[in-house]
């Protein structure tokens, strides 16, 4: 058996052995490029540029009242962390709040979820009394069960005027992992927030294919890359002003400490603290960078096909 298993390796070493330096050579710097760039682009984006308006939009930066809406218990900092702290941390006059739909009850440890939400909101830097876990009876946690939109609207509405929020950040259509709940959260505010005159700006965190998902920040590169001249613009002269048409994407990345607290916020959450979610907190891209894309309203979208 070791015979058959040495022989495979002896032919695959004699065979890389016939590989020209030359060709070594460039797949080592490759490899080094690949591991640089990515570094270099966070650090760039993290602690350079971030608050530059073409890459974080005024909308956000300067909200008054900013408003997270998830629909599971550790949400924010399995997805959001970025972008929450990427506002709160640079404006700390913008007051921030979380509206999670559900209390996450699927396997019956609902109320020990809510209290531990309260420790990851104090982590993120949102006060108590605006990190609301809801307990409705029909926005049960359920990965099978699609939610009423019409009921989450309603809910929306309501703690945008109680709250006074003039900035909305949510999923997107697809969820970031594809569970139900995600996607109905989004169905729901992305009507609300392109019909009624009276929602706030709303962004929605993109969903990267599953690839990319996990690649540390191997993937920020790809996904700066429609962010390219405005970071350099950024970094030739920077401002606190965009263009309107700049302003329907963002992309904001964790500093080393921020990530951290992104850290801190999960640990919070000891129910949900397995093995692999340790893993993902490492690994995933959401825990890094978020890129975010403005919704625009149903007037905005009709005149953008007329002028078509």
């Amino acid at each position: 058996m070791l015979q058959l298993t040495a022989k495979p390796m002896a032919r695959l070493v004699q065979s890389l052995s016939k590989v020209p330096r030359r060709v070594w050579r460039w797949v080592i710097r490759l490899a080094v490029l690949a591991i640089v760039a990515p570094l270099l682009l966070q650090w760039l984006i993290a602690y350079l540029v971030g608050s530059d308006a073409r890459l974080l939009p005024p909308q956000l930066l300067s909200a008054k009242n900013l408003l997270i809406v998830t629909a599971h218990p550790d949400d924010e900092c399995l997805f959001f962390a970025p972008s929450i702290l990427g506002v709160l941390d640079r404006n700390r006059e913008v007051v921030g709040g979380l509206l999670v739909m559900s209390k996450g009850n699927n396997y019956g440890v609902g109320d020990l979820r809510r209290h531990e939400l309260k420790g990851s909101c104090t982590a993120l830097g949102i006060a108590d009394e605006r990190c609301i876990a809801l307990d409705h009876a029909d926005l049960q946690d359920n990965p099978h069960v699609w939610w009423d939109t019409d009921l989450i609207e309603r809910i929306v509405h309501e703690h945008v005027k109680k709250w006074q929020i003039d900035a909305i950040i949510t999923f997107d259509e697809g969820g970031v992992s594809g569970h139900i709940n995600h996607r109905a959260v989004s169905a729901a505010v992305s009507k609300y927030a392109s019909i009624n005159p009276q929602a706030p700006v709303t962004f929605t965190l993109t969903t990267a294919a599953l690839p990319r998902k996990y690649t540390i920040l191997g993937d920020l590169p790809l996904t700066a890359l429609p962010f390219f001249w405005r970071i350099i613009e950024a970094l030739s002269f920077p401002a606190h002003t965009a263009d309107p048409k700049d302003g329907g994407r963002v992309l904001v990345a964790n500093t080393w400490h921020r990530y951290l607290v992104t850290r801190e916020a999960f640990a919070r959450h000891p129910s949900q603290y397995t093995w692999d979610r340790n893993l993902y907190m490492i690994l995933s891209r959401y825990v890094w960078f978020n890129d975010l894309k403005r919704i625009p309203r149903a007037v905005e979208e009709t005149m953008h096909i007329l002028g078509s």
